[in-house]
């Protein structure tokens, strides 16, 4: 019987599943820390799905994303209206993504407030020539 390498989150009916089919699953579960991270990893993993899906799959990776993110706010003890109202507060201030404006690298001066958070952030913001 040949075995697959999953080493990832799967939907809560997909263990089930596998034994009706007469598959033998090796799964646990997570602690509360590991599974957080573990939907850390699965947004990841559904949003790089996106990229790679026919135009008919786009809702239903949509979807996978838009799950995961569900059961990480319930997880956090958050509800809607708290994503909802710090979603508002950071469009009003920073505005959406709506207009593509997608930002190569950015010169600041040295005594900038900004300056100090990219350094401490390299990975996120390398400092180039």
């Amino acid at each position: 019987m040949p075995k697959f390498q999953f080493s990832k989150l799967v939907r809560d009916k997909i263990i089930s599943q596998q034994l009706e089919s007469g598959a033998k699953p090796h799964y646990r579960k997570l602690s509360d820390k590991d599974h957080i991270n573990a939907l850390l990893d699965k947004i990841v993993e559904e949003t790089k799905e996106i990229t790679h899906a026919k135009t008919e799959e786009i809702a239903s990776e949509i979807a996978d994303v838009q799950q995961a993110i569900d059961d990480l706010v319930e997880k956090y003890g958050l509800s809607k209206a708290d994503i909802d109202q710090a979603q508002k507060t950071k469009t009003a201030k920073n505005g959406s993504f709506k207009k593509g404006i997608f930002v190569d690298w950015v010169e600041v001066n040295e005594n900038d407030k900004w300056v100090d958070y990219y350094r401490n952030n390299p990975d996120r913001y390398p400092e180039v020539d």
